[in-house]
C-alpha cells in the first residue's frame, strides 16, 4: 500500500530499508554528511517487530505515514515499518537537526493541513533516533533507533531520545539486573507480602491481596513498579506470573487448612496482560487450582484499567477462559486512566479497585462526598463490587462506612505483611 499526500508517496518497508544501507554505506565515506533514522511510535503495541510486519496496517497509521511525508516534502522518505509505526530517513541531518525534525513530525500528527487540531493520535507520539554515521547496517540502525524508541517511552510521553553511549550503558544495567530477576526467580527469590481487604461494616478481612516483592543482594529492595516490567519486557513474565500464583494460592490452601481463612475469603493477585496470556492459555491457572485444591471463586485476578480497555481478540478469548473456570476479575487503579462508563458495562469484571488519588478530603468537602456515592451508585448500577484502596485514617473508613461503601484496603487496617505477620492478624480477626 503506498498511501498519498500532496504528491509524496509514501514508501514501503524494502524502499526504506535499502535507503538507509545505501546512507549507512555513504556515511562512512570521507566528508559525507550523515543521515538519520526515526523511529515514530503512533499506537502502543506490545513489543512489535519493527522489521517485519506482522499485519496490515490500519488506516489511522497509513494516514499518519502520509501526513508525516507531508510535512517532510522531498526531503526525506516515510515508510509503515510495523503496525502503529512509522520509520522515517532523513538525508543530511545530525543530532540537533534530527530533534527539530522529531518535534515537527509531532506537530504533524496533532494537526490537520491547515493548521487546525486534527489529531491522530491518543498521546504524544515518542521517538527514537539513529544517526547514521557509525552504522554498520540497516537492520543495525532499525535495531539501535528501536533502543532509543524504548528508553523515548521510559522517559515520558512524548520524549525524543537519540541513541548513543548513555541509552547504551541503561541497557546493559537493564539487561544484568534482568539477569538477577531470572535467577532470583529459579532461586525463590521473589516473595509476596499480603495486604487485607476488611468489610467495612463489621471490620473484618474479608479476603487479602498479594503483592510481590523482590529484595536485590546488592540495590536492596527493588520496586514492583521497576522488576514487572522489566520482567515482562525481557520474557520472564510468565515466569514471574506462575511463581507468584503458585506461592500466593500454597498459602491460600494453608489459611484454609488451619481456618485462618474462613468462608468467603478471597485472594487477590495482580498480574499484567503479559503475564495472563500464557499462564491462562496454557492451562497452567487451571493447573495450579487443582494442585493447591483451591476453589475458583477464592481467587481473583487484577488487571489495569489498560489492560482491560486495550483487550483484542487473544485477550477476550483468555477472558472467556478465566470465566468458564470460575476466577473472577478485578479492575485495579480504577480511575486513574481510561475510567468510561462504556467500557465498565462490556468488561468481564466483578469488582472495581477504586484508586486512592479519588478519595479526596471526604470528611471536609460534601462535593468529594457526592462523587464518592457517585462511584458506589455506578458500580451497583452495573452489578460490580468496589474496593476502595488507599485507607490511611480512621476519618476516612468512617466516611466510607456512612456513605454505604463496603469494602476498604490501605494503612488504616494493615501495611502489606509477611505470610506469618498476615496469619497472626487473620487470626486476631477471627
Amino acid at each position: 500500500m503506498n498511501p498519498t499526500a500532496g504528491g509524496n508517496t509514501v514508501a514501503d518497508l524494502p524502499r526504506i530499508l535499502a535507503e538507509v544501507a545505501r546512507e549507512c554505506a555513504a556515511a562512512r565515506t570521507a566528508g559525507a554528511r550523515s543521515a538519520a533514522l526515526l523511529l515514530v511510535e503512533i499506537a502502543s503495541t506490545h513489543r512489535p517487530s519493527l522489521l517485519h510486519r506482522d499485519g496490515v496496517p490500519c488506516p489511522r497509521t497509513t494516514e499518519a505515514a502520509a501526513r508525516v511525508q507531508g510535512a517532510l516534502g522531498c526531503s526525506g522518505t516515510v515508510a509503515v515499518a510495523a503496525p502503529g509505526h512509522l520509520a522515517v530517513l532523513a538525508p543530511r541531518t545530525g543530532p540537533r537537526r534530527a530533534i527539530a525534525l522529531a518535534r515537527s513530525i509531532q506537530r504533524a500528527l496533532r494537526e490537520g493541513p491547515d493548521g487546525t487540531r486534527a489529531v491522530l493520535v491518543a498521546a504524544p507520539a515518542g521517538i527514537g533516533i539513529r544517526t547514521l554515521e557509525s552504522a554498520r547496517s540497516a537492520h543495525e540502525a532499525f535495531s539501535e533507533a528501536e533502543i532509543a524508541l524504548a528508553a523515548a517511552k521510559e522517559d515520558s510521553p512524548g520524549a525524543v531520545r537519540v541513541f548513543g553511549p548513555d541509552i547504551v550503558q541503561a541497557k546493559r544495567i537493564r539487561a544484568a539486573l534482568a539477569e538477577d530477576l531470572d535467577r532470583a526467580l529459579r532461586s525463590g527469590g521473589v516473595g509476596l507480602v499480603y495486604q487485607p481487604i476488611v468489610g467495612l461494616q463489621t471490620g473484618r478481612a474479608v479476603g487479602a491481596e498479594a503483592l510481590a516483592r523482590w529484595r536485590h543482594p546488592a540495590l536492596g529492595p527493588v520496586s514492583p513498579v521497576e522488576f514487572v516490567p522489566l520482567a515482562d519486557e525481557m520474557g520472564l513474565g510468565e515466569e514471574l506470573g506462575t511463581a507468584v500464583l503458585e506461592t500466593a494460592l500454597n498459602q491460600l490452601a494453608r489459611w484454609r487448612g488451619t481456618r485462618t481463612a474462613g468462608e468467603g475469603f478471597t485472594l487477590s493477585v495482580n498480574v499484567s496482560s503479559t503475564q495472563l496470556r500464557p499462564i491462562v492459555s496454557s492451562g497452567a491457572l487451571g493447573h495450579l487450582l487443582e494442585a493447591t485444591r483451591t476453589d475458583p471463586c477464592s481467587l481473583a485476578l487484577e488487571l489495569t484499567e489498560e489492560s482491560f480497555v486495550a483487550a483484542g481478540g487473544t485477550d477476550a478469548t483468555v477472558f472467556e477462559k478465566l470465566r468458564s473456570l470460575g476466577v473472577d476479575l478485578h479492575i485495579d487503579d480504577f480511575g486513574t486512566g481510561y475510567s468510561s462508563i462504556s467500557y465498565l458495562r462490556r468488561l468481564p469484571a466483578a469488582a472495581v479497585k477504586v484508586d486512592r488519588s479519588l478519595l479526596g478530603d471526604l470528611a471536609g468537602d460534601p462535593r468529594e462526598q457526592k462523587f464518592i456515592r457517585s462511584i458506589l451508585d455506578m458500580a451497583d448500577a452495573l452489578a460490580l463490587e468496589a474496593v476502595f484502596e488507599g485507607v490511611e485514617t480512621g476519618t476516612q473508613a468512617q466516611e466510607l462506612t456512612r456513605l454505604g461503601a463496603n469494602l476498604g484496603q490501605g494503612y488504616h487496617f494493615s501495611v502489606p505483611l509477611p505470610a506469618p505477620g498476615m496469619t497472626a492478624l487473620l487470626e486476631g480477626w477471627k
